[in-house]
């Protein structure tokens, strides 16, 4: 099998993994709100977020770890993966110990002083906090396995874990609705117990099937070590930024606006999320094999890997998203009944910064396989942290809660612009390449399905109507996406593979 099959062949792993849990993923979410009610999904929402604030530099080990890994196995010797493992391994157990003291002080600090909910739900809060915080330290110590996986490019043993983890939450979520004690206390232990199930099942076939590789057997390389903190120090600003942008923003809103808000902020992330990860997929797929080329002194195919992903990134993700744009408010009320203010106008405008976000995919993996990431993670940073004291000053001068998504479309353009003269700097890469492949294609394909929005307005909501929009769309999208998002030889490419299905339902007809 060659390497871009081994891409194909995982970015479709990926994507029917997707496809599963995104649909038991937005079950489980319309039965959790319904019976947590909008305000206690709300505060578990901004309970969630505090977490994930103190868990952030675990979110710069997981690249740190995913790269040294990867770049060990394209080198010709791949003599230190062990060594890179077991240093991974142990930085994450010190990890689990700075996570703990920053949630038992900043954590508690913050829902003692700050969070503004019911004081009768304080004690609720202090619960689902700590178990939390608990499924947080479980998730750590399996980042370096997770990581291990990834890098030996096991893409469908990742995806069978997560499939059952998605079942597994599908029949806790139904256990909830039979509970009639304090379901939200109930529901924060049962996500805790499908963490634990999760992690433990990652750590289990690594050391079934990588025994060598993954071996306790405790390394100081001060070299690499000094080399890997590094490279994490710099890493560290972009997850904090990110960090920031994904979970500082249900805080603010908290603040201003309530638990109720939250709950819209919440719903409309979740659906983001599960969009993201669709366009994600492909990324994940390549992510190996750019680090790969790359160790392996295959620059020009690291290169084309980067724009190539960028465009087909926008594509997968725009296709999911094109009919929830179109019909986003029936979708929502079918999805969890009630609809909280602001809930639709979220999510349009979080779909649009997807959208816009993943014309970068294939650009932070290149330029971590390079390890220049110094400046990148500084100036990229800034321009993500900039979001939350832009939308804290509008907040105060009154502008309305979605205030908060525009603020990030305008950041994430100009994080855009920023790359690119990034990428010239860098690795000295060839930028009108990029745009002519990747934007300049994914514009086009953008442009022609606009039109599609004023007809939708004409009709009135319906289950009809809704279903002939999301068949219709799809099918006008992947014929735009023929006609004006695919170069010459892409378009041979799929006119071969048209050719040879064609001739494979002809054999089985006869036989």
């Amino acid at each position: 099998m060659s390497e871009n099959e081994r891409i194909a062949k995982n970015s479709l792993i990926l994507y029917f993994r997707l496809i599963i849990t995104s649909i038991i993923g937005l079950i489980a979410t319309r039965i959790v709100v319904r019976n947590l009610g909008v305000s206690d999904y709300g505060l578990y929402s901004v309970i969630g977020s505090i977490v994930i604030m103190m868990n952030f530099i675990n979110t710069v080990m997981v690249s740190t770890t995913y790269r040294y890994i990867a770049y060990e196995l394209g080198r010709e010797e791949g003599r230190y993966v062990n060594k890179v493992f077991n240093i991974s391994l142990s930085i994450h157990i010190a990890i689990i110990f700075i996570v703990i003291i920053l949630a038992e002080t900043i954590g508690v600090w913050y829902i003692n002083n700050h969070l503004n909910v019911d004081p009768n739900k304080i004690s609720d809060a202090f619960f689902v906090f700590h178990f939390s915080v608990l499924a947080t330290v479980i998730n750590i110590f399996s980042i370096p396995f997770q990581g291990l996986i990834t890098a030996m490019e096991k893409f469908s043993v990742r995806a069978s874990i997560e499939i059952l983890r998605s079942f597994i939450k599908l029949g806790f979520v139904i256990m909830l609705a039979f509970y009639i004690g304090n379901k939200l206390r109930f529901y924060a232990v049962l996500m805790a117990i499908l963490t634990f199930i999760a992690s433990s099942l990652f750590v289990i076939y690594c050391k079934k099937k990588y025994t060598r590789l993954s071996k306790w057997h405790p390394h100081w390389d001060w070299k690499k070590n000094k080399e890997m903190f590094a490279f994490s120090g710099w890493t560290m600003i972009g997850a904090a930024a990110h960090v920031g942008k994904n979970t500082g923003s249900p805080l603010i809103i908290n603040y201003f606006f309530g638990t109720i808000l939250n709950a819209a902020f919440g719903i409309a992330n979740q659906l983001n999320r599960f969009l993201m990860m669709f366009s994600k997929s492909l990324g994940q797929a390549a992510i190996p094999q750019i680090i790969k080329s790359y160790s392996g002194g295959n620059q020009k195919r690291t290169l084309n890997l980067m724009a190539y992903i960028s465009k087909y990134s926008f594509f997968l993700l725009f296709l999911p998203s094109l009919p929830i744009l179109l019909e986003t408010k029936f979708l929502i009320k079918l999805w969890i009944g009630e609809i909280p203010d602001y809930t639709v106008i979220f999510c349009k405008l979080m779909i649009i910064n997807a959208l816009i976000e993943s014309l970068t995919s294939g650009i932070p993996a290149a330029v971590q396989a390079t390890g220049k990431i110094k400046w990148f993670q500084i100036i990229n940073s800034t321009i993500l942290l900039m979001g939350l004291p832009i939308t804290y000053l509008f907040f105060k001068m009154g502008f309305l809660p979605y205030t908060i998504q525009i603020v990030y479309i305008c950041l994430t353009v100009t994080y855009i612009c920023i790359n690119i003269i990034l990428l010239k700097k860098i690795i000295n890469f060839n930028v009108l390449y990029l745009i002519k492949t990747s934007y300049l294609r994914a514009s086009l394909v953008f442009l022609f399905t606009l039109p599609l929005f004023f007809l939708n307005n004409l009709f009135q909501e319906s289950i009809i109507k809704f279903s002939l929009t999301v068949v219709l769309s799809v099918c006008y999208y992947l014929i735009v996406i023929y006609l004006v998002g695919l170069e010459t030889k892409e378009k041979q490419l799929v006119n071969s593979g048209i050719v040879k299905f064609k001739k494979k339902l002809v054999m089985v007809k006869a036989s």
